[in-house]
């Protein structure tokens, strides 16, 4: 045997062991902390949820222009509930008018605006004979014909058709009688038409003229009459 030296102390052997409970519980704590940390982003995330929209910074009435000043943006947290009204972060296009009236500090839906001629076009009731509204639906463009009462003429008698109308558009179609000037067996067929275009087709109608839609390609309405 070979000499030990007096002060030389005893080595100690750690030995590998297997992991306590104790580990397990550390393991479970950093587990609760990271889902407790990201569940908190969440809830931070979520109560910031809110989308920039338009609402009126006077009151607005339908036909007008939408101008610089008419709208002013605010952040709102409506959810899905959101798109319907109009987004903030996009610009206004050029040429959108109001379709319907806006009040001071009301969110403005998408629906209430839209093109020049959607805010200014106007919806008027007339008659025509039932079998001539065949095959007409809602948005169908229409020639509008009109056939003058002939007042030199004994009896019922028309002049010769001329247009009044190019490219009115078919609202709705009604098979019962009524409407401005209706005749008993004839239909009453709600038209589109230009503002500035309606008091010709009431007063052909106030007239008793007898009027012809006739399918067509769309024009662009307000010419010819």
């Amino acid at each position: 045997m070979g000499p030990t030296g007096q002060g030389e102390q005893p080595r100690t052997v750690r030995r590998l062991r297997a992991p306590g409970w104790r580990d397990l519980r550390l393991l479970v704590g950093l587990l609760l902390v990271v889902l407790s940390v990201a569940g908190g982003a969440r809830l931070v995330a979520g109560l910031d949820d809110t989308r920039p929209v338009y609402a009126a910074a006077r009151d607005l009435v339908p036909g007008q222009p939408l101008e610089e000043g008419d709208l002013v943006p605010v952040q709102v947290r409506l959810g899905e509930g959101a798109s319907h009204y109009l987004d903030a972060g996009t610009p206004v296009s050029e040429g959108t008018y109001l379709l319907r009236g806006v009040m001071e500090g009301e969110l403005v839906p998408g629906a209430a605006v839209g093109t020049e001629r959607e805010a200014l076009d106007k919806t008027v009731n007339v008659p025509v004979d039932a079998q001539a509204v065949s095959g007409l639906t809602s948005g169908t463009p229409v020639d509008v014909w009109v056939s003058r009462r002939d007042t030199e003429a004994v009896g019922e008698a028309y002049l010769d058709p001329e247009l009044l109308l190019a490219g009115a558009v078919v609202d709705r179609v009604s098979e019962e009688s009524g409407g401005l000037g209706a005749q008993i067996g004839g239909s009453s067929v709600s038209l589109v038409v230009p503002a500035d275009r309606v008091g010709d087709v009431i007063g052909a109608v106030d007239q008793d003229s007898r009027l012809t839609l006739v399918p067509a390609p769309r024009t662009q309405v307000g010419s010819d009459g």
